[in-house]
């Protein structure tokens, strides 16, 4: 478990290959994402266990978007725990398994993305249907959650992705508007994301943020001057 702030942490799997979140608030726990599926469950607990921190402390799950590798779990700790879950409101029908996940058109990528997309539909439902108990749009403000806690719409990636954004600790949990692999910054994964001017759109709104910290779904997290370092990457897009 890493500390972003003197009251927010990442959960890395495989290094940083995925990332969840944790946010305190006294002695209740803020989960953003669940990762894969019951093996990242497992390893929450395991890394709680390590602070002296128990599962059941988590009473609020915040969901980015909803893709496999950030809801996958989501089923498995909603019968483990007693929780309010939050997703955005074209996400959560694909949650409760209402609607398929809607990917790129394979007709419109090129190059590395068409061959990454080979033998992929461009829709597909969800593994493990769950709860989502409150349904969210930009702007909203999250006080019961963490004090100030706003809602930044970052769709792209997926139509409902969004970015949890702490003003008190210029930190923004931003699930998937971009990757940071040992070489940089770079836009998420083309043919997952069904509107990539969408994508390019949600990287400059970031960019404007007034941020230091910047957790995403997948490398390690930027810690101190986030926002240039994002404003850098958007100003090539």
């Amino acid at each position: 478990m890493k500390q972003l702030t003197d009251s927010a942490y990442q959960i890395g799997f495989f290094g940083s290959f995925l990332n969840v979140y944790l946010a305190e608030r006294g002695e209740d726990l803020v989960l953003i994402d669940t990762g894969i599926g019951t093996a990242t469950i497992d390893g929450i607990e395991k890394a709680l266990e390590k602070q002296g921190r128990k599962l059941d402390q988590i009473k609020h799950i915040l969901i980015t978007h909803a893709h496999m590798d950030h809801v996958g779990g989501l089923a498995d700790l909603q019968k483990r725990i007693s929780a309010q879950t939050y997703a955005h409101h074209r996400d959560a029908p694909i949650i409760r398994g209402e609607k398929e996940y809607i990917y790129a058109r394979r007709e419109n990528l090129r190059g590395l993305a068409w061959l990454t997309s080979f033998g992929m539909s461009s829709t597909t439902s969800v593994k493990d249907p769950a709860q989502v108990d409150v349904e969210l749009k930009e702007g909203d403000l999250l006080d019961n959650v963490l004090p100030g806690l706003r809602v930044v719409e970052l769709p792209g990636h997926s139509y409902g992705q969004v970015g949890f954004y702490w003003p008190a600790r210029k930190l923004l949990f931003g699930g998937d508007v971009l990757f940071h692999f040992p070489w940089g910054l770079r836009m998420p994964l083309a043919a997952v994301s069904p509107d990539w001017e969408e994508a390019k759109r949600s990287i400059k709104k970031v960019a404007a943020m007034d941020i230091e910290i910047l957790g995403l779904g997948h490398g390690t997290p930027l810690i101190g001057g986030a926002r240039a370092k994002v404003r850098d990457f958007a100003v090539r897009l």
